[in-house]
């Protein structure tokens, strides 16, 4: 087994807001890299169904350049430089894995709604990548007042938890 703690270093989601991510979103910590894709996540659920307000992570953040008509004072010209290699990043999902719907009740109100693909690329002793697959994974977990944990379980012995906190 290998268990890392992570705290995502992304910017609090508000109360009755889902986050939505649709690009492929990296946690990294120690040797575990976890790659969600497609993800739709509320913890909390006020009414039962997902919220209306989104916050979206920055990969889904569309960027746009300053437009800057050519004068003289900013025309250049052209020139060699010298370019370093890029920094390494996380590296890709070999596929993206599917998509499940996962959703923990409390009583008989859905209190914690979550669609996301899970892949999670462990570098231990080798590297191994692992897509989560909804079709043979059980969700369980617990929601309480201000706190909600997500457990998955494909089957195989992968273990996943999350916990959402207010």
């Amino acid at each position: 087994p290998v268990t890392v703690l992570v705290k995502d270093s992304l910017h609090p989601v508000q109360l009755n807001t889902v986050f939505v991510c649709h690009n492929s979103y990296f946690i990294e910590a120690e040797n575990i890299t976890q790659i969600f894709w497609n993800v739709t996540v509320e913890a909390f659920v006020q009414n039962g169904t997902v919220s209306k307000k989104e916050s979206r992570c920055p990969a889904d953040t569309p960027t746009s350049a300053p437009t800057v008509s050519p004068t003289i004072a900013n025309v250049t010209t052209a020139s060699t430089t010298t370019l370093s290699p890029a920094p390494t990043t996380a590296p890709k999902p070999v596929e993206n894995p599917d998509t499940g719907n996962y959703s923990l009740k409390s009583g008989n109100k859905t209190c914690f709604l979550a669609t996301v693909g899970l892949q999670l690329n462990v570098s231990q002793d080798k590297p191994l990548l692992i897509n989560i697959n909804p079709k043979t994974t059980i969700a369980d977990g617990a929601c309480g007042n201000t706190t909600a944990t997500l457990k998955l379980n494909d089957g195989n012995s992968t273990l996943i938890g999350f916990t959402f906190a207010v």
